[in-house]
């Protein structure tokens, strides 16, 4: 229906994800980053 829900992983959390899964880039103080679809996170670690 096009409503979004907010994601229950926080910025900064360790997650599982597939070795093909997210794009990977580099932020403008140098900072890599790694950006996944909520479908591509298998689990949050603790």
């Amino acid at each position: 229906e096009g409503k979004r829900q907010p994601l229950s992983v926080s910025p900064g959390r360790t997650v599982l994800y597939s070795k093909y899964a997210g794009g990977e880039f580099e932020g403008a103080d140098g900072t890599n980053y790694i950006v996944l679809r909520v479908s591509d996170v298998m689990a949050e670690l603790s």
